[in-house]
């Protein structure tokens, strides 16, 4: 298979630098612009499934991309936003506020922030891949060359781009990801069995 990762269309949390999280806050209209454009960008990539993240900013997103290719959306939990536990619908200012130790840590080293109620980089990363390894495995053999465009978040779509580079959850910071940006994503058949034994090690931590 083949992965294209598309981060979703504009919302107003996205200007205001908030952590919008879990909510279902839709696109704004400069969002639903972008989507449109996004639907003209993948034209040329031959897309057979659309998947996005249940989330209305995702789903709004892979409807007008899907709606502009005669393809319909699939909702997959596996690519939800991060969950962002005491920061949800916090501003980037008032995390540095209220937390100044947390936020020193979330830019230095982001990989070893642990909050209560709230996802590691390592516990993303793990559930991103292994919702792509689950789709890979549930796919008949014809459509193993499938290409599949996955509707997301920055966190999912940054966690997902180091595992394919082989790089550390500390480069985290390191990757941009604008509003209806979109990331070929390659994962070797090796990477995938590395994630086994990760997943694996983390259930039996919990």
């Amino acid at each position: 298979m083949n992965w294209y990762f598309l981060r979703h269309g504009q919302i107003n949390s996205n200007l205001n630098k908030v952590y919008s999280g879990r909510s279902d806050e839709p696109l704004n209209a400069q969002g639903l612009q972008q989507a449109a454009q996004a639907a003209e960008l993948i034209s040329s990539k031959a897309i057979d499934r659309v998947i996005s993240s249940p989330l209305a900013r995702a789903g709004q997103t892979a409807t007008i991309v899907a709606a502009a290719h005669n393809l319909k959306v699939s909702f997959d939990q596996a690519f939800n936003e991060m969950i962002f536990g005491p920061w949800e619908g916090l501003s980037e200012a008032r995390v540095k506020q209220q937390y100044p130790l947390d936020w020193a840590l979330w830019n230095s080293r982001p990989q070893d922030l642990k909050l209560r109620h709230r996802e590691t980089l390592e516990q993303l990363q793990a559930r991103v891949i292994a919702g792509m390894r689950h789709i890979e495995a549930d796919a008949e053999p014809e459509g193993k060359g499938d290409n599949i465009l996955v509707v997301s978040h920055v966190a999912v779509i940054r966690v997902v781009a180091l595992y394919a580079q082989g790089r550390p959850l500390s480069d985290y910071k390191s990757i941009e990801v604008d509003n209806c940006q979109l990331f070929p994503i390659s994962i070797s058949e090796e990477a995938l069995q590395a994630s086994r034994k990760q997943t694996l090690s983390l259930d039996t931590a919990r």
